[in-house]
């Protein structure tokens, strides 16, 4: 509705607070135990008695059902766990998010009765480490995949290589992409099964110690039976206008399950990032003096530390929109959910890293070395810049996101402006007027790249603000989020108005040459 230029306040509220939910509290309590018991967050890295202890604690099966050995727990839920998880270590979070969110088990309410379900509910049933093999060195922005699959005989045989792969070296089953006949399916393939093999474990500039891997299949042999039924394409995270219209079940279209996948792998890190640079920088202010002077009585450190704090309620509001059930389809949302996130987080962390640079531009052993605090800022800045890669390049998710709203835009029907029983707030009236600002832009049809790369990032932005007033449009912080976004906001709308809608900047450069 954004993109239309109405924002649906009388969906948006009353704003889902979060239900008690013991079962949920004593997840999250059981990852602090065994994350304090396995992990030690200064050393990094994953031990490797770290994963079975997960396992055998139901950490890895959070949602799928007590028949089957899992928890049960909702994707809210699950969410809370990363996050814990994320406190401790990323590379753990990774793990514990990409065995819930994308591996085998989290089909299983989407799969009918049959030798594939049969399949993937006995391997999770007898402890099943588990993942998603899609991305290619050509990238993921492809349609196509160069991974081929062939029939043979009762059976298919899969030749391909993949990069970027969760728990690639210790899954036992994968879900792997590949092209058949000209289309791109899913099959579950067995890790042990010959041709299969992990060639290369990621050193990633953060997430150290992820279980991340580059795997190649020569001919991998899987049974017919192991291939995903044509349910529907939108698996893949990526808008192709397919989408059937009206509120999707999560327990069946994998659409959404894919995008609540990313979440649970983006928001909780999020989170986490967030809550831990506004510890830093809180405690940071307190011990500091300038001159004599407290640091934290310094307007700007104030101004600094509250937006930070804003950041983190930012994230928050959105996450939990998100992740509730039912009022509207969630699918565009969690599309634009993953940039608002992740980039509220890389602003927390990089604002930290600032402040605390008055210590010193240093690793955090380095600064126990001497006697300093030793504030982990620089493994958290190295990790937080990942979180806008993983799941989608954030340029690319925008232009993606853009691409999806225009693609059947039309002006909409009138829609309430305010929340029911009252006008509204200023802040609210502002991102109503910059909602049919961005509306008067789509009406034009733009084509060039960075014209829809632009509306896509608007339209987060007022995604952002809208959520979290809705949450709560008074609250001191929700005021401080709206304000920060409109100071971007009047950048974007500035270089949307510099930016050709039809063939967007040219290049003075000839792109043969560098090639």
């Amino acid at each position: 509705m954004i993109y239309r230029g109405h924002v649906p306040w009388n969906l948006l509220t009353p704003f889902p607070d979060p239900e008690p939910d013991p079962a949920g509290d004593a997840a999250v309590a059981l990852a602090r135990e065994v994350l304090g018991r396995h992990v030690d967050p200064v050393a990094g890295g994953l031990p490797d008695d770290l994963l079975p202890a997960l396992l055998d604690a139901g950490l890895l099966t959070l949602m799928i059902t007590p028949e089957l050995g899992g928890g049960g727990l909702s994707w809210a839920a699950a969410c809370r766990v990363v996050e814990e998880a994320a406190r401790w270590s990323m590379a753990a979070a990774y793990a514990i998010a990409i065995n819930n969110g994308f591996g085998s088990g989290v089909y299983l309410t989407a799969l009918p009765p049959g030798p594939l379900r049969e399949l993937i509910a006995g391997r999770v049933a007898a402890g099943l480490f588990s993942g998603g093999a899609d991305a290619e060195p050509t990238g993921t922005a492809n349609q196509t995949r160069t991974t081929i699959a062939v029939r043979v005989d009762d059976a298919y045989e899969l030749t391909g290589t993949k990069v970027f792969i969760g728990n690639a070296p210790v899954a036992g089953l994968m879900d792997v992409s590949a092209t058949l006949d000209g289309e791109v399916r899913l099959f579950f393939a067995d890790t042990a099964a010959p041709g299969f093999e992990v060639v290369h474990t990621h050193e990633f500039m953060g997430l150290h110690g992820a279980r991340i891997g580059m795997i190649r299949l020569d001919r991998v042999r899987v049974p017919a039976g192991a291939l995903m039924p044509e349910l529907s394409d939108g698996w893949r995270m990526r808008p192709d206008g397919t989408a059937e219209p009206g509120v999707p079940d999560p327990a069946t279209d994998l659409g959404l399950l894919a995008l609540l996948g990313r979440h649970l792998v983006i928001s909780g890190p999020s989170l986490a990032t967030a809550r831990a640079a506004l510890g830093w920088q809180r405690e940071f202010a307190a011990r500091r003096h300038i001159d004599g002077r407290p640091l934290a009585t310094y307007p700007e450190v104030a101004r600094q530390v509250t937006e930070t704090e804003a950041d983190g309620h930012l994230i928050e509001s959105v996450h939990l929109w998100c992740v509730h059930d039912g009022r509207t389809d969630r699918r565009p949302d969690l599309e634009a959910a993953k940039n608002v996130m992740s980039r509220a987080a890389w602003r927390a962390v990089d604002d930290t890293l600032s402040m605390l640079g008055g210590e010193g531009y240093e690793t955090a052993a380095s600064k126990s070395a001497r006697g300093a605090v030793p504030s982990p800022v620089e493994r958290a800045f190295r990790d937080a810049r990942g979180l806008r890669v993983a799941g989608g390049v954030d340029t690319m998710l925008d232009k993606w996101s853009a691409e999806a709203a225009l693609r059947d835009w039309s002006p909409a029907a009138p829609w309430p402006a305010a929340p029911p029983g009252g006008s509204g707030s200023a802040d609210m009236r502002r991102v109503d007027a910059d909602a049919a600002r961005l509306a008067g832009y789509c009406a034009r049809r733009p084509g060039g790249q960075r014209t829809r790369i632009l509306l896509g990032r608007i339209a987060g932005e007022l995604f952002g603000q809208a959520v979290t007033l809705a949450r709560d449009p008074g609250h001191r912080l929700a005021r401080t989020v709206c304000a920060r976004s409109r100071y971007r906001l009047a950048a974007l709308f500035a270089e949307l108005d510099d930016t050709d809608f039809d063939t967007d900047f040219g290049t003075d450069f000839d792109t043969e040459e560098i090639a």
